[in-house]
């Protein structure tokens, strides 16, 4: 008799659940002015003041059903929907992957089908409500290989291998001890950390095999957006053809490739094999999917390197303090071709929350998700079946509720402040220099008696309160797999080039347009060049 109450309980309160899902109402439909206001800002003035508009009319936390052509999309705003997004396991983002490979890498419609249908997620175990077969879990095969060759002591041995190449490129820059002026650093920063990527990630034959595939890959990364927009080739004739010869390599490679002298990272090695487990997967779907996930660990690091180094030479006392963190991360090891500790430089309190502010700034890019499986709840809304929701980096990134911003407001979310993550204990328990407004939570945190006077006022590096809000990377199930591999590139290059050279900016320093263009497809380069005077330090690195 326990056991059938126990078991009709159980009945009602599913009952009662569904019902509850049942009641919840979809997120309100934008009026007809306004969806014909943001397409026209949208085509006119672009994504980045599209996604101010938004915010300026339904503020900084809302769902939002906006007609576009023939399809309705759900966009997203506000750290808590964000939050709950993320969190629930009904939803994919096999959407943006899909779109991706076809428009961007040039995967044909007959091969994207086996992307297009598989469902299990990109979890070590499927959906439970997925039939893909788990030799087509083409996903998780992408997801897993990324993961196996960027984590653990493999990232580390990444590390290794991008330091020991940048060292090399360094060498080679024809600077001596005399100042050079030169246009752009950014054009300077380029080919120095792409490289040393490609030869980190491919291995040091590859750009000998493979001589003018850089220069391929950042002519087809160029004008990525045409791409996405479905610009035919006559109309753009060199980006495709760059594409392509960049596919060709990416097969070649393959084929050439020796598992027992492949000296790239084993990411590559393990997806190669788990990718001919599945069956009808044609060799250019491959190499599509390849060159997807070495775009992805190149595209964006080189842009915000770039403006984590703009704003330490613009300030030299940042630089001094940044540069002392650098010092603190070297190798004990002097004859060692490693220079510095990742570990102890990804753990400086500054130089991570100089790199997380400008990931907050910089970084525009555009989350999907949607529900598979049927409906789903979203806080106080039903989102349902197979709706698209869209979720922008900028809205959250830039919603002030969200941010440590001062004392006094002293630092608004639209500048750059490399202190912003930063967090002390001083003798009122609470974390000193953050903004009353985001931390008044934190008020009543007891004063803990074992902290000296100088630990209080040691910087801690702290994300407590942003997840939702700080999502350059994605969240979830479906976070980029690939975010430690960028921040270790973003600080040894950094503290590579810091202690090889010193570089000063030359013209106004205090702004720098930035290219939104760009916008959805990671961090956003600059739009002007940044002119620069550098010269080889007495004493370097080596």
């Amino acid at each position: 008799m326990g056991f059938l109450l126990l078991l009709r309980d159980m009945q009602l309160k599913r009952y009662d659940s569904c019902s509850a899902l049942e009641k919840r109402p979809i997120p309100p439909k934008a009026s007809y002015a306004f969806t014909v206001r943001s397409h026209l800002v949208f085509l006119l003035s672009g994504a980045a003041e599209w996604s101010t508009l938004f915010t300026k009319q339904f503020g900084p936390s809302a769902i939002i059903r906006l007609p576009c052509f023939h399809k309705e999309v759900y966009v997203v705003s506000g750290a808590e929907y964000i939050n709950a997004i993320f969190k629930n396991k009904s939803v994919t983002s096999k959407d943006i992957a899909n779109t991706s490979l076809h428009s961007m890498f040039g995967m044909s419609k007959q091969d994207l089908k086996f992307f297009e249908v598989d469902s299990s997620g990109v979890s070590h175990k499927p959906h439970p409500q997925s039939t893909t077969a788990p030799t087509d879990r083409v996903h998780y095969f992408t997801y897993k290989s990324i993961m196996y060759g960027l984590s653990g002591s493999q990232l580390t041995l990444a590390g290794q291998k991008f330091q020991a190449a940048l060292a090399k490129l360094m060498e080679a820059v024809p600077v001596q001890n005399e100042w050079i002026e030169m246009d752009d650093l950014y054009s300077f920063l380029l080919p120095l950390i792409s490289n040393a990527t490609f030869e980190a990630i491919c291995g040091a034959n590859f750009l000998i095999l493979f001589p003018h595939f850089v220069d391929d890959f950042w002519t087809f990364h160029g004008n990525m957006r045409g791409l996405i927009q479905g610009w035919p080739r006559w109309t753009m004739s060199k980006t495709w053809q760059a594409r392509d010869r960049c596919l060709s390599v990416m097969k070649e490679w393959r084929r050439i490739s020796d598992n027992e002298n492949f000296d790239g990272n084993p990411l590559y090695q393990r997806r190669w094999h788990l990718f001919s487990e599945v069956q009808g997967l044609s060799e250019d779907a491959a190499a599509s999917n390849d060159l997807g996930v070495l775009w992805a660990m190149s595209s964006s690091t080189v842009a915000s390197s770039f403006w984590l180094m703009w704003h330490m030479m613009r300030d030299r006392k940042l630089l001094a303090r940044a540069v002392l963190e650098a010092r603190a991360s070297r190798t004990v090891d002097v004859i060692s071709p490693f220079f510095f500790d990742t570990t102890k430089l990804c753990s400086q309190p500054l130089l991570q929350s100089t790199y997380a502010e400008i990931l907050r700034l910089y970084v525009a890019a555009v989350t999907l998700r949607r529900p598979d499986f049927g409906d789903t709840q979203v806080l106080d809304y039903q989102i349902p079946k197979d709706r698209l929701m869209v979720i922008c980096s900028t809205m959250a990134h830039m919603d002030k509720r969200n941010w440590n911003r001062g004392f006094m407001d002293e630092h608004p979310v639209e500048s750059f402040w490399a202190d912003r993550f930063l967090t002390y204990k001083n003798s009122t328990g609470r974390p000193f220099g953050l903004s009353t407004t985001s931390w008044s939570s934190r008020d009543s945190t007891p004063v803990d008696s074992t902290v000296t006077n100088d630990q209080k006022f040691e910087p801690q590096f702290s994300l407590t309160g942003s997840s939702g809000a700080w999502i350059p990377f994605g969240g979830g199930t479906d976070q980029c797999p690939g975010r430690h591999w960028v921040k270790i590139r973003m600080l040894i290059t950094f503290a590579m080039i810091s202690s090889a050279f010193e570089i000063e900016l030359l013209g106004p320093t205090q702004t720098l347009k930035v290219d939104t263009a760009k916008y959805g497809l990671g961090a956003l380069p600059p739009a002007e060049k940044a002119k620069f005077r550098i010269r080889r330090k007495p004493t370097t690195i080596h």
